[in-house]
């Protein structure tokens, strides 16, 4: 007799295949769909916008004008990723601008040097949202909501009535230069943004730290039943949120060779709407950085080839608000995880089958 063939054995060999199957170059559903949307937007305006795709340091030279927004959507995806939100990013990216840009003009220290202690600062008042949500037991949201209107009002006094501007070229060339090779030109700010891009998906896709993240946003009471130190990952995420923002800030500084309080109002919805539109949940504990960063091409070369084709900024804001919303909302019809369509799809196709008697038959007594 020929034995039967084992069934745990037959799904575990099936399992890589099956994953196989499910990615494409190394990529989800999700973020495949995303590329092939940037590929369509990016064909789309480029053959039907003039001045879209003259050359191709032209169309590099375009991403000046949002990748501050991903430098920003780098940095608070690792907060998402444990279930919270930071609201002071903008806050945060002014402050330590001002502050940098006030350090230079008023000391009179180098503009790198205060540029790095402004990064020190974007860390320090990330630092300060962890210990208020960690310590003091409030609601991310509250929290970061609450500290944005301090940074704000610290932003405006510190910049004071004439805000600083003027900052030397090398400086200015971090936010508006390029490096030229021959006739072709590279941005800085996408030498700047390319390595972080890299640095990010390897900390969270290929590291014990990334794990520890979406471990403590899928659920954090088993995160540290299971040793994790949720306290930490925390600051750890909001510490390295305010960098980020502060990096921005400076390059937004740079681009318009001055310093503003109000600088890094923009930033917010924008970046939100990238980390979402990226795949990220915005419950934690989903997402991968690969999704993040083409999202953060997708929407910031579709703004920018709404505003070619002369549509309003304020068109392209409710655009983006509405990418936020349905892409929130097509997340969660499909997710297993918060109720949705997809979970209760899941539990209807596992229910088990109900026997039902047979009501014809009749034995004889």
């Amino acid at each position: 007799m020929s034995a039967l063939p084992r069934i745990g054995a037959h799904v575990a060999a099936d399992a890589p295949t099956a994953k196989r199957r499910r990615r494409f170059l190394g990529m989800g559903g999700w973020e495949f769909s995303l590329l092939v949307l940037l590929v369509i937007v990016t064909t789309g305006f480029g053959l039907g916008v003039p001045g879209f795709f003259d050359d191709l340091s032209g169309f590099l030279g375009m991403t000046g004008n949002f990748l501050p927004f991903g430098i920003v959507a780098l940095g608070l995806s690792l907060v998402i990723f444990t279930g919270g939100i930071d609201l002071s990013v903008g806050a945060t990216a002014s402050l330590a601008a001002v502050v940098a840009a006030q350090l230079w003009a008023t000391l009179g220290l180098n503009i790198w040097v205060a540029g790095l202690l402004g990064l020190v600062m974007g860390g320090v008042l990330g630092g300060i949202n962890a210990a208020v949500i960690v310590f003091l037991r409030i609601e991310p949201l509250i929290a970061t909501l609450a500290t944005s209107f301090i940074y704000t009002s610290a932003a405006v006094a510190v910049a004071g009535d004439s805000p600083p501007s003027g900052f030397p070229e090398a400086f200015n060339n971090l936010g508006s230069g390029a490096l030229g090779l021959g006739s072709f030109q590279v941005p800085y700010q996408l030498l700047l943004f390319i390595p972080l891009a890299v640095l990010f998906w390897l900390l969270v896709g290929r590291s014990a730290f990334g794990r520890k993240l979406v471990t403590v946003g899928y659920n954090s009471e088993a995160a540290r039943y299971s040793g994790i130190r949720v306290p930490r990952v925390l600051a750890a995420a909001y510490i390295i949120s305010g960098m980020m923002a502060a990096l921005a800030g400076l390059v937004l500084s740079a681009y318009y060779s001055a310093a503003r309080a109000d600088m890094g109002d923009v930033l917010l919805l924008t970046t939100i709407a990238m980390v979402v539109l990226g795949g990220v949940s915005i419950f934690g504990g989903e997402g991968s950085m690969g999704g993040v960063i083409i999202a953060v091409l997708l929407l910031g070369l579709l703004r920018q080839g709404m505003l070619i084709a002369g549509f309003s900024d304020m068109v392209t804001s409710m655009l983006t608000g509405a990418i936020l919303i349905g892409s929130i909302a097509v997340r969660n019809i499909f997710s297993t995880r918060v109720g949705g369509f997809g979970k209760r799809l899941l539990a209807l196709v596992r229910r088990p089958a109900v026997a039902v008697p047979d009501t014809t038959r009749h034995d004889a007594p």
